[in-house]
């Protein structure tokens, strides 16, 4: 028996894996390339070096997808080495050559490289091989909904289309990934693994995510900008905003069956807190990926990585292990830096025991100002924002530099322009780097081209001409004054016209 017991083993091998793979799984979703992405500040010629990588990274893992030791988790509709190269079919211009572009990315690439020889040495144990694909198709399947209308709204392709395949499965609805995934971890969960293969597969898992790590600060590098936390809401200038405070007037006080009957904003319990999660409306909505937490006690779910609809409204259940405590925490940690907070449920047994059991959760006891439901109605939510981690060096140059730009339309800063791909790449103008940095050798990464070089090479989108003309980019004051001048303009005209035909009838009557 493993150092973990009996107990882990029983909970399944899905949860195992995921509470201990958890904080690396949050550093690469908040890694600066990851952010840029969120931030919709990427260039075409970056994202088609992460299709690339990608590219390079599934064709690998598929050739063994015939293996017994997959057959379980193994499906047609995984496959993602036809949607990548869709992809990258569709966004490289030079398309007779896309295929020689693509293995230049990928040769270039030492981290890329880095990854192809740990998953060989990894594929001489079959069980290896299992943990690259409980990552590697899962991290698309739970990120792939989100981060495919990010790119779809840069690149202005609909989804699912050529350029954004990538992110879609076939007989998998855009906003039904989540119920893939625990189809997955069911698969998985059948499979008998030991104690010992356990560790080995957890070994492979934490350095899979160091490599990809490496890949996206190689894609980051390409032309680093400031981002956005995942899920962050971001005002009128693109900048991140907190999570607001609920006045103690307004807070709610429910009970399990009124949180299952509320009616109001979208509010979910976790350990005895509500949460109002109206600002993650395209997550947790009707039909959306996590929609089934809605109006439900989640402790349980989240704690034990579970989205089974019998472990909702657990309220009889508390962390047994040292890594379900931890779990737990990180999840309150992450969302309540989100989402405000907007009352408490009643008869929680973490909130009785908030100081065994965890770190105080905040409210201990009835605050003076909770109330019940029927009382009014929940305080207006305003979207939430996640505090970004520390950004590297090169960021923090580049994230002064972004705020400084401005559109020469309407004079906000950091704010791209769709149109502007047509004409300068899709991306914001470079931001300056930390510090001077000498010409790319023809021999480094992507020897000082790229996939997209007639983009990187192209001019700005300060100097196109669609990116003066995009209406996006106005403001009032722009608006109103456009306006103005074209009714002056429109006026004059007439004038003009008149007298010109004035001048016409006497010419002609001579």
């Amino acid at each position: 028996m493993g150092k973990y017991g009996e107990l882990s083993r029983n909970d399944g091998h899905s949860k195992w894996f995921l509470q201990r793979t958890i904080i690396a799984h949050d550093t690469s979703m908040n890694h600066p390339w990851m952010q840029m992405i969120y931030n919709q500040n990427f260039s075409v010629q970056q994202y088609c070096a992460w299709l690339a990588m990608n590219h390079a990274s599934f064709k690998a893992l598929e050739q063994y997808q015939d293996l017994p030791a997959l057959k379980n988790v193994q499906k047609p509709h995984l496959l993602r080495t036809a949607p990548l190269e869709a992809d990258l079919l569709q966004l490289q211009r030079a398309k007779t050559r896309w295929q020689d572009e693509v293995q230049e990315v990928v040769s270039s690439s030492k981290a890329t490289q880095r990854y192809l020889t740990h998953l060989a040495e990894d594929a001489e144990k079959p069980q290896l091989l299992l943990a690259h694909h409980f990552l590697q198709y899962n991290a698309v399947l739970s990120g792939g909904a989100f981060l495919a209308e990010m790119v779809s709204q840069k690149l202005c392709i609909p989804l699912g289309g050529p350029g954004v395949q990538f992110y879609a499965f076939e007989g998998v609805g855009h906003k039904k990934t989540a119920a893939e995934v625990q189809r997955y971890m069911r698969d998985l969960d059948t499979i008998d693994i030991g104690d010992e293969e356990r560790q080995l597969m957890l070994k492979a898992m934490n350095r899979l995510y160091d490599d990809v790590r490496d890949m996206m600060q190689e894609c980051y590098e390409l032309n680093p900008q400031s981002g956005i936390a995942f899920g962050a809401a971001k005002d009128e200038f693109g900048n991140a905003m907190p999570p607001p405070r609920i006045p103690d007037e307004e807070l709610l006080q429910l009970s399990l069956s009124e949180l299952q009957g509320y009616n109001g904003r979208i509010i979910m319990s976790l350990a005895g807190e509500l949460l109002d999660v109206t600002a993650g409306s395209d997550l947790y909505g009707p039909g959306n990926g996590y929609g089934l937490l809605a109006g439900h006690d989640v402790t349980r779910c989240l704690a034990t990585m579970s989205l089974e609809p019998e472990h909702l409204d657990d309220l009889e259940w508390t962390p047994t292990t040292a890594e379900d405590e931890a779990a737990l925490n990180n999840w309150r940690d992450k969302l309540k830096a989100k989402y405000p907070v907007a009352g408490m449920l009643t008869g929680h047994p973490l909130r009785k025991n908030a100081t065994q059991v965890m770190p105080p959760l905040g409210l201990v006891g009835p605050p003076e100002g909770l109330r019940q439901r029927s009382s009014a109605t929940a305080a207006p939510a305003m979207p939430a924002a996640a505090p970004a981690p520390p950004k590297p060096a090169a960021a923090a140059g580049a994230a002064t530099a972004d705020a400084d730009q401005k559109c020469p339309m309407s004079g906000k800063s950091g704010v791209g322009c769709p149109m502007a791909m047509f004409a300068g790449g899709g991306a914001a103008k470079a931001a300056p780097k930390a510090a001077p940095k000498a010409a790319p050798a023809k021999t480094g990464f992507m020897k000082g081209k790229s996939m997209i070089t007639a983009v990187s090479e192209s001019k700005g989108e300060a100097d196109s001409f669609f990116f003066k003309l995009c209406p996006l980019h106005w403001d009032a004051n722009t608006t109103r004054l456009l306006i103005a001048v074209g009714v002056a303009a429109w006026v004059s005209g007439i004038f003009v016209g008149w007298n010109l035909n004035r001048q016409w009838i006497k010419y002609t009557a001579s």
